[in-house]
């Protein structure tokens, strides 16, 4: 799948087809909404994926590349000390995200009144989904 492929199906303007593996199901409460989270998430990803391997910013660069409420959310690198599972740093969850690491693609998403429901395609199993978790989580 390629990087315009992945942002049409986040945007929800490529949708159905049968993946190649079998779809991961991640689901999400959220009290305000699930079509607001996941608008959210839809703005984070936008960024993300928009970035290539090649210009891979700088953690000061991601600062004003992601919106306010996400780097809000981040926990600031200086304050890290031990492994923090409840929040994460900037730097370590767009490291999560460099294309060569992300070993999963955006297939779709669903927002169920108060739940977000989204579906992945794993590249390899096992995979590592824990920043894209933490996304859903902070955008709920």
């Amino acid at each position: 799948m390629t990087v315009d492929e992945e942002l049409r199906r986040v945007w929800g303007t490529e949708t159905g087809g049968e993946p190649e593996g079998e779809l991961d199901v991640l689901e999400v409460r959220t009290p305000r909404g699930a079509a607001e989270a996941l608008a959210r998430v839809r703005d984070v990803l936008a960024v993300v994926l928009a970035q290539s391997e090649q210009d891979w910013p700088d953690p000061a660069r991601w600062r004003r590349l992601l919106p306010g409420w996400f780097v809000a959310a981040c926990v600031d690198d200086a304050e890290v000390r031990d492994c923090v599972l409840d929040r994460w740093s900037l730097r370590a969850w767009v490291y999560w995200f460099q294309p060569g690491l992300r070993a999963w693609r955006w297939w779709d998403a669903e927002a169920l009144g108060d739940t977000l429901r989204v579906r992945v395609l794993p590249l390899r199993r096992p995979y590592l989904r824990g920043a894209l978790e933490w996304l859903l989580r902070v955008a709920a």
